[in-house]
């Protein structure tokens, strides 16, 4: 009886539950099929419209963008004069310049620069190449055309050219050509059309020419040729109109747009079976689904009134109890009491899983935080990001944020306090104290450790608090913030205190622009705090004048391997600027050119920087080096001493060469009148490097050796032949006399009698 009416009352409930759906299938099938059609086909037009515009409009900044590239001072006719074996900086820049553009937009697949002057030459971001004549003729016909900015080729391969005139001369010497990246321009037309099914192209009107089309292969389909056909037929510039076309009718919308002088077509068709497909899809699954439940309800109150009893049941067994024959109500009660104290047991386990992960929150925290600085956080909403930030415990509705930049100074000066590698330590400690001092604000801040000597605050800001009242709390904060660094840790401080924003997704901007503003210290100044909305660009520096004397004396003393020359170069170049009260960001920059120069040096000695320095980005690290008293040492740990080094030992072994090509040719070269100064001006290198090198290599002058191998000479030719004693000097470089004087003085006899001791062996 009890199952009975639960089987009665389940096949209710399902019959009354599915009579809405069957109502609602019928009403979006029969009623509201042509309403959402002709809805979601506006839709359809608006979005095209929307594409259409951002397409017009990536054509349009490229070419703003080719038109203020040619006019770079780069491609003027200064390139007619190039010389392509020593203007090694020209051409440098022009790889540079070309791989800037290349990288500037999505839609640029390559970028060249074509010269027909002085040589028919084209370059591309990573080289160049002198073209034959055949190879030249392409490149040749862009210069041809009327227009000096014009868009040229077809059939997926589609460039922008902008010719590069002489001053005040009519005929062109050279080209800029874009070249558009066909996967990314097919991804754009591609969006024409939000379906699968259908078509969308470009098409060029004045040169009869199809640019793109998403069709296999980008070759234009045959409803691709039908559709153009029937736009050039009406000759309107825009309109949507229905097409019947082997059993389907699409819904085609087209236009065009001029582009530098030419008309180019776009149009998109979609089948209306793919606008209503949806809705008579839903339609006739809810008639399925809502049927289907009439008839599985008769079967299936059948079996779930057996199963009314599973919930209590499952709890019993989870629980460990087996229900008794007698004594029910006894046992139900014994069954709830259980289920309870297992429940009680449950709740205890998550009280403690509750208090583990509260120990665990403020990592979690910092660890969202250190994401939503560096901008990781950027596919949240942010209705989002004030949940995550309330989940752990933060308050973030009706408020506005700010960041506070903390950047640590002085720590290379705390020789014996600490040593490489305590960076961390150090952060830790005095992100203790922020934390200590920012519990007493009135506001909510979290303190954020970057592990660098640098910290980070997000302050919530509640919106009945003024500017001046958050203000007020934050300078005295940071006041007291200073002093504690500097008694405890002998440390200084810069604070950056950034804009508002009402907007938790502004913070890694935010957060960008007070590291840039922690720039704007003077070189060498201690504690500062920066207001952001306060600074004012009239005190900003101006650049100042560069110390190029400097950085000469310093390349010339790396050149010859001298550095403790070249240290102090660097120092009296920190001096200058430090002198002339720039801001750390003017001095950085100032830094980073002369590492450029000191990197530039190694390329000409012939050395890999990539080897000489093991590859690392040494501009990255000398940006992180943000005292200025540090900046000597490490230019000399990381750039001065690893160079000196390689290049000595590179020189040393150069110099062993030659000194072994300066001996063979003493040696070979001993009967006639040879000399230092000869032998050096035959091994192309300075006769004082000579001797200095020949005595430090060989272990005897430059003269000894020679006369070594003369008067080895002389004693063989004394011993094994019947030569006059003047022949035998003649033999080997010298006169008679001479030769008689040096002999007797080496041998200790003279050239005689040491032939008859060597005949006679007496």
């Amino acid at each position: 009886m009890l199952r009975g009416h639960y089987r009665k009352s389940l096949l209710t409930f399902l019959i009354f539950a599915s009579l809405p759906g069957l109502i609602v299938g019928g009403v979006l099938y029969i009623v509201s099929k042509n309403q959402i059609e002709t809805e979601l086909q506006q839709v359809h037009d608006e979005q095209f419209v929307q594409t259409v515009e951002t397409m017009d409009e990536q054509f349009s900044y490229l070419e703003q963008s080719m038109a203020h590239w040619a006019f770079d001072p780069q491609f003027t006719e200064n390139l007619k004069n190039l010389d392509f074996a020593n203007n090694y900086q020209e051409i440098h820049e022009i790889y540079r310049t070309l791989l800037v553009m290349e990288g500037s937009n999505p839609l640029i697949g390559r970028v060249e620069l074509y010269l027909r002057e002085p040589a028919s030459v084209v370059f591309t971001p990573d080289r160049y190449d002198r073209l034959t004549p055949e190879r030249s003729e392409p490149y040749q016909a862009l210069l041809s055309a009327e227009k000096s900015l014009y868009w040229s080729g077809g059939n997926g391969t589609v460039m922008l050219v902008h010719k590069i005139h002489s001053l005040g001369g009519a005929d062109p010497f050279g080209a800029l050509v874009l070249y558009l990246e066909k996967e990314k321009v097919l991804q754009l037309v591609q969006t024409l059309t939000p379906y699968n099914q259908g078509t969308s192209f470009l098409y060029d009107a004045s040169k009869g020419q199809w640019l793109y089309t998403i069709s296999e292969g980008n070759a234009p389909s045959k409803l691709d040729a039908v559709i153009m056909e029937e736009i050039l037929r009406t000759e309107k510039s825009a309109e949507t109109f229905l097409l019947d076309w082997e059993s389907n009718r699409y819904s085609v919308t087209h236009g065009s747009f001029a582009r530098m002088g030419v008309e180019w077509h776009y149009a998109s068709a979609a089948p209306l079976t793919s606008i209503t497909a949806p809705v008579i899809f839903l339609s006739k699954m809810i008639l399925y689904t809502s049927g289907g439940l009439l008839l599985l309800a008769a079967v299936g109150s059948w079996f779930v009134s057996r199963r009314l009893y599973s919930p209590i049941d499952r709890l019993m067994k989870l629980a460990g109890v087996v229900k008794p024959e007698a004594g029910a109500e006894r046992a139900a009660r014994n069954e709830f009491e259980l289920i309870e104290t297992h429940w009680n047991h449950l709740s205890r386990e998550s009280q403690i899983l509750q208090r583990r992960l509260d120990e665990q929150l403020p990592q979690l925290r910092e660890g969202f935080l250190m994401q939503l600085l560096h901008g990781y956080m950027y596919a949240y909403t942010d209705d989002e990001l004030i949940n995550r930030i309330e989940s752990f415990g933060g308050e973030a509705r009706d408020r506005r944020f700010c960041i506070v930049l903390i950047q640590l100074l002085g720590f290379s000066k705390l020789e014996g306090r600490f040593s490489d590698g305590d960076e961390g330590l150090v952060t830790f400690a005095a992100a203790n104290m922020v934390e200590e001092i920012v519990a007493t604000f009135p506001i909510r801040a979290d303190v954020v450790n970057f592990q660098d000597l640098s910290l980070g605050l997000l302050v919530a800001i509640p919106s009945r608090m003024s500017r001046e009242q958050f203000e007020e709390a934050v300078y005295r904060a940071s006041e007291e913030l200073l002093a504690s660094i500097e008694r405890y840790l002998k440390l200084q401080a810069v604070i950056c205190i950034g804009r508002t924003t009402a907007s938790i997704k502004s913070v890694p901007v935010l957060f960008e622009e007070a590291k840039l503003a922690a720039g704007f210290r003077h070189a060498g100044e201690g504690n500062l705090i920066i207001d952001i909305e306060k600074m004012d660009d009239a005190g900003r520096d101006h650049a100042p004048d560069y110390p190029f004397d400097l950085e000469r004396q310093t390349l010339r003393a790396v050149r010859v391997g001298n550095a403790d020359e070249a240290v102090a170069g660097v120092r009296a170049f920190v001096q200058a600027f430090a002198e002339a009260g720039v801001k750390e960001g003017a001095l950085k920059q100032g830094m980073l050119h002369l590492l450029g120069s000191l990197l530039r040096v190694v390329l000409q000695s012939g050395l890999n920087a990539q080897q000489v320095y093991e590859g690392a980005n040494l501009y990255e690290q000398l940006l992180h080096v943000r005292e200025s008293d540090a900046l000597p040492d490490w230019f000399d740990r990381k750039v001065i001493r690893p160079f000196i080094r390689e290049l000595s030992q590179k020189q040393n072994a150069q110099m062993r060469q030659t000194i072994e090509k300066a001996a063979e040719l003493l040696r070979e070269s001993y009967r006639s009148d040879i000399s230092l100064d000869s032998c050096a001006d035959r091994l192309k290198i300075s006769p004082f490097i000579l001797s200095k090198m020949f005595k430090e290599i060989v272990g005897v002058n430059f003269i000894d050796y020679l006369t070594d191998i003369r008067l080895e000479k002389a004693r063989e030719l004394l011993r094994d032949t019947d030569l006059k004693i003047s022949e035998v000097a003649e033999s080997v470089g010298y006169q008679h006399s001479y030769f008689n004087r040096l002999f007797k003085k080496k041998e200790g006899v003279t050239p005689t009698h040491y032939r008859e001791i060597s005949r006679t062996g007496g």
